[in-house]
């Protein structure tokens, strides 16, 4: 679509509004009927999963339920609302503040906002109040310009920025360069092709058409203020007084079942006021342009006889679910692992963790080089798997190559190519074969499976089988330890009573399958819905020899070269079930050379610029560490001198630090807050009697504890383009603060208890408590702490701190990779994780 759509920006003279119409675009093309939808919208927004959102005359916002049918109440008060990835919108608050919804509250992330436009690829812009423009960019969570001006944007399918200019005109940006069009609007909404639909300022709505060569009329309707285009090619369409329409409605097929599901439930329409009136909830399911999707899972077979066709209308075998019973029998091997690709090959890790694959022709497994303790099949046979340090590596039929800048703890590859790890944090990432890194995705699990559309399955920390189709992730009835997804998309666990198990038809519950009496520790499924598993003692067991081409096997066993050890970050899963995981309580350090450093005790911090700074308690000196040079360097600033007391600092994104002050010189009346830039001052006025710590989030949103005479110490947070604090309500005394991406706030209560912030108070981590006396958060999300004088990490599968042995600690700080830096000492001994 993007080449076809800016072809048309130079060719065809498009013009409405005040503009004199060229034929083409005079006509008016045909519609279905409008239908009015009960009530009044101040705004709507469709993303390109069918999922709408809608934004009251009263700013309350709500939720369609695809499955319900039924609008649903969201919290926060907002004006302009766009749907974005799962159920994570963005919306613009009265007040002009841009909020991302996190699933279970709006996390703020900038202000001066006037809108916001979204995709379901993470794709995010905001215009600010100066119109102008901002993208979001999530690895860092910070906001970076781009070019031109706009009142209004939407976001289509192929990741092009359409939007309105300050003047009305509407232009579209590819990344690179805009294009502008003739003529005015007031409102613009971009989905897929030949759904660019405009609201000109005399109210009509017009689309772009490809056959028309321009735009064309949309008849039936005027007067309309903001419209959103659906991916069934519907439109959504509010007017000036907030009356809501949509020109197409469900199918026959659709109607009728939205009609029998509408029969046990009620909706709220959208009232006068806001979403607020109860109407049945068939009158609303008759006129909603999105259908209801079926409670089977998109990634299992509805029937047996329901085999995946390709783009060239060709059935790929291994997609055809058997119809013949599943049996068992003995292989008699052995194995401690086990998985299968889609094209057959079986991959097995033993006890020890050394590589096999399994021969058909000589009924065994053979030695494949390389050793991991996760292993995971390619659609092509080729191995992917996880190092006893967490790291990730892929073997290329020629040798083995690391996945730069990754550690996992599970992995698990979709017959569609679809890689998929879960960190030591139970965090989700994919890999992206372009950049060859993996990126994150919305959810958590500590087990992952990944169905033939690139779904991801998953087990949480609490033993609970996770559905993550649809943000936020469905938790599912049935504990397990492991899962598996085959080819043909039939979903396996082994269940916490050792058993196997198969997803039934309804998408929810899991039949039992008979497993010749063996209590089963891993199973892996294989074409045609055909399971292998691996009992507690060791035994592989098959439910079939899967026929292929072996005649190469050998040849890339010998000819891959290279090795699974690797270099980088390192953490190791040594167990992968939901009750026992425990992660390597070893980590391998570097120790720095000081260069510059004084002696004496050194507080560390990451900064968000990437460097890490190091302050000299003694000297009073900071001095930042060169990857180059591979020494601390000193920095010359002016807070940096023997006349100034620094009792905290921390450093933005643009180097700059950011100090508590302590007059303790007699030629010092520095005493505050204070940002000092290439040797520039600043004061800052803060609320507190004394500042107790500061942190600082990726996005530079500042945080500070502040201790008053009346007791009680309390958090303020002030965003990076302000300088006003405000206070986070909360029943706790703080005493430290420690701020990850999307403002994951951490601190030590006075009472040296770790806590995190749920939306409403700062809880304990783990519930039953945990002491520490200093903490750190990763942009990454990584959560150090020091007990005592020892390293611990936060592991949220088993929602505890694993404490690394061989390392002791006195300061520490995390930097943007999730590697941990400490000093110990008065020498001072700065080292880094490796």
């Amino acid at each position: 679509m993007r080449k076809v759509m800016l072809a048309l920006l130079g060719c065809y003279a498009i013009v409405f509004g005040f503009f004199v119409p060229t034929a083409s675009s005079a006509q008016e093309t045909p519609t279905l009927p409008w239908m009015s939808l009960p009530g009044s919208v101040a705004d709507i927004a469709i993303n390109g999963d069918g999922q709408a959102y809608a934004v009251g005359l009263d700013h309350a916002v709500w939720r369609w339920d695809l499955v319900e049918g039924r609008w649903r109440p969201m919290s926060g008060k907002m004006k302009r609302i766009a749907a974005a990835e799962g159920n994570r919108p963005w919306a613009v608050s009265e007040d002009g503040a841009v909020f991302r919804y996190n699933g279970l509250w709006w996390e703020e992330r900038a202000d001066n906002v006037v809108d916001v436009a979204a995709d379901t690829n993470g794709n995010v812009y905001i215009v600010k109040g100066d119109g102008s423009l901002f993208k979001w960019y999530d690895l860092r969570s910070e906001w970076r310009p781009i070019p031109g001006k706009a009142v209004r944007i939407s976001v289509d399918y192929d990741a092009i920025l359409w939007a309105v200019a300050p003047n009305g005109q509407v232009q579209a940006f590819d990344g690179k360069n805009w294009q502008l069009w003739n003529g005015r609007a007031r409102d613009i909404a971009a989905a897929g092709r030949g759904q660019v639909i405009v609201a000109t300022p005399e109210g009509d709505i017009r689309r772009l058409s490809d056959e028309q060569k321009g735009w064309v009329k949309i008849a039936g309707i005027t007067d309309v203020a903001t419209l959103a285009a659906a991916p069934d090619g519907g439109i959504w369409a509010v007017q000036s007084g907030g009356r809501l329409y949509t020109n197409k409605a469900l199918s026959t097929a659709d109607e009728e079942a939205a009609k029998q599901k509408a029969k046990a439930i009620s909706a709220p329409s959208i009232g006068a006021q806001g979403i607020s009136s109860e109407v049945p909830a068939a009158a609303v399911a008759v006129s909603v342009p999105i259908t209801a999707p079926s409670i089977m899972p998109s990634n299992t077979a509805a029937k047996d006889t329901s085999p995946t066709v390709d783009r060239g209308g060709v059935i790929d075998p291994a997609t055809i679910t058997t119809k013949d019973p599943i049996t068992f029998f003995d292989t008699n091997k052995t194995a401690d692992q086990i998985a299968i690709g889609k094209d057959g090959s079986i991959f097995a890790l033993d006890e020890n963790g050394n590589v096999l694959r399994w021969s058909n022709r000589r009924r065994d497994f053979e030695s494949f080089p390389g050793s991991l303790v996760r292993i995971a099949v390619d659609p092509e046979g080729l191995p992917w798997g996880i190092s006893n340090l967490g790291r990730v590596f892929f073997n290329t039929g020629v040798k083995w190559e690391q996945v730069r800048d990754a550690t996992a703890s599970n992995i698990a590859i979709g017959s569609d190519g679809t890689v998929v790890i879960a960190d030591a944090s139970g965090t989700l990432f994919m890999f992206d074969e372009n950049s060859k890194r993996f990126k994150r995705i919305q959810g958590a699990a500590i087990d992952v499976a990944v169905s033939p559309e690139g779904g991801v399955w998953g087990i949480n920390a609490d033993g609970f089988v996770l559905r993550c189709e649809t943000s936020p992730c469905k938790v599912l009835p049935q504990k397990a330890t492991d899962i598996s997804i085959g080819p043909d998309g039939r979903v396996w666990v082994v269940s916490d009573q050792k058993r196997l198990r198969r997803l039934q038809e309804d998408g929810s519950t899991f039949d039992m399958v008979a497993t010749l009496g063996q209590e089963l520790r891993d199973v892996a499924s294989g074409p045609n819905g055909l399971p292998w598993f691996v009992s507690t003692n060791g035994k592989v067991f098959a439910s079939s020899y899967f026929e292929r081409d072996e005649s190469e096997d050998r040849l890339i066993a010998a000819r891959s070269s290279g090795d699974t050890v690797g270099t980088g970050a390192s953490e190791s899963p040594v167990s992968d079930s939901p009750s026992a995981i425990t992660f390597s309580k070893n980590m391998r350090f570097d120790t720095l050379d000081n260069g510059d450093l004084a002696s004496g005790e050194t507080w560390l911090e990451a900064g968000n610029d990437e460097l890490i700074y190091a302050y000299g308690i003694q000297d009073r000196n900071f001095s930042t560490y060169d990857e180059r040079r591979r020494k601390f360097v000193f920095k010359s600033t002016t807070l940096g001198s023997n006349s100034n007391q620094i009792d905290g600092f921390v450093a933005d994104s643009a180097g700059a630090i950011w100090a508590d002050v302590d007059s303790s010189g007699q030629s010092s009346n520095l005493q505050g807050l204070y940002r000092d830039f290439d040797g520039a001052l600043r004061k800052y006025d803060d609320p507190c009697d004394t500042i107790e710590d500061l942190g600082i989030a990726p996005d530079d949103t500042l945080y500070i504890v502040c201790s008053f005479a009346s007791g009680n110490n309390k958090l303020y947070r002030k965003p990076a383009n302000s300088t006003t604090f405000r206070q986070i309500q909360s029943t706790v005394s703080i005493e430290k603060v420690a701020v990850g991406r999307a403002q994951d706030i951490w601190v030590i209560d006075f009472d040296g208890e770790v806590r995190q912030w749920d939306g409403r108070d700062f809880v304990k981590r783990p519930l039953t408590g945990q002491r520490a006396r200093a903490i750190s958060v990763g942009a990454d999300g990584s959560i150090y702490i020091r007990i005592n004088d020892d390293l611990a990490k936060w592991n949220s599968a088993n929602q505890s701190f694993d404490k690394i042995n061989n390392i002791e600690v006195d300061y520490l700080a995390v930097d943007q990779t999730g590697r941990p830096w400490i000093s110990e000492g008065v020498d001072p001994v700065i080292k880094r994780a490796r």
